[in-house]
Formats: C-alpha cells, sequence, structure tokens
C-alpha cells in the first residue's frame, strides 16, 4: 500500500470530507517533509518516516483523544519540533493528549500532568509544576528509583 492510499483509507473510515481530507494531509505531509514520498510503498519508508505517516493519519481525524507511546523514536529534530507545535495546536483546540515517554525532559516541557509509573503502579501523579517545584522530573524520578 502506498502512503497516500493509506492515509485516504483513515479518512474513508473516519469520513473525513474529501475538501478537508486534501487541505490536511497537504498541510501535514508538508509540514513532515513526507510529500514527495506518499507515492510510494509504505514497506519502502524508514522508520522515520513510517512514524510520520502514523502521526499524520492521527492528525487528520483530528481527535479529541490522541494516545501516543514514545512519539518521538525515529524522528528527526526537526519532525519531532513540528510535532510538539501540533500536538500544543490540538491540545489548544480542546483535545487531550496522552503520551509515555523515556525522555523526561521532553514530558517536563510539553505536559501540564504528569503521572509516574513505577513497576505498574502509579507512585506520583498531578500538575507538572506542583509535581516539579524546585526539582527536575529527572531528579523525582531518580529518586524514585532509589526507593526499590
Amino acid at each position: 500500500m502506498k502512503g497516500i492510499d493509506y492515509l485516504n483509507f483513515i479518512a474513508d473510515l473516519y469520513d473525513i470530507p474529501a475538501g478537508q481530507r486534501t487541505a490536511d494531509i497537504g498541510r501535514y505531509s508538508d509540514a513532515f517533509e513526507l510529500t514527495d514520498n506518499l507515492g510510494s510503498p509504505i514497506g519502502s519508508y524508514s522508520h522515520g518516516m513510517r512514524q510520520k505517516l502514523a502521526l499524520i493519519s492521527a492528525f487528520i481525524r483530528r481527535p479529541r483523544l490522541l494516545i501516543l507511546d514514545e512519539p518521538f523514536v525515529g524522528l528527526d529534530p526537526s519532525a519531532a519540533h513540528i510535532m510538539k507545535g501540533y500536538l500544543s495546536e490540538l491540545c489548544q483546540s480542546g483535545s487531550a493528549v496522552f503520551f509515555s515517554t523515556h525522555v523526561l525532559e521532553v514530558a517536563e516541557k510539553l505536559c501540564d500532568q504528569i503521572a509516574i509509573i513505577k513497576n505498574g503502579k502509579l507512585v506520583q501523579s498531578g500538575p507538572t509544576a506542583e509535581l516539579v517545584k524546585n526539582a527536575s522530573l529527572e531528579s523525582i524520578f531518580l529518586e524514585l528509583e532509589g526507593e526499590r
């Protein structure tokens, strides 16, 4: 399947009108520098290109809730920066984004709320500003790690 076929398939599943679909696919694929590759088979894509395609498929749906697992893995710095902007835009429109990451600096800078899970159990959660106060999220996490 070609990248454009996949995006149109997703758009069909979510009944995205033709005009909106064309505009959004164009907007996001241009921003992620994937437009020239949409006519190629997905099997020929690098890991980063597949990650970008998955993100585009999520953004064109304009979801009320977006759940991502390690969304920055495989992205170059430019694509990661663009994705942060789109995640922020999504939140500002009233949607919620829930993502897991091991990159604590990213979580600290992007998230309004943080939850730290240790051995499958929630050990800390709350507004980012309240959790970090005068420390970094990394130092809090490392302190919790010491409580094994």
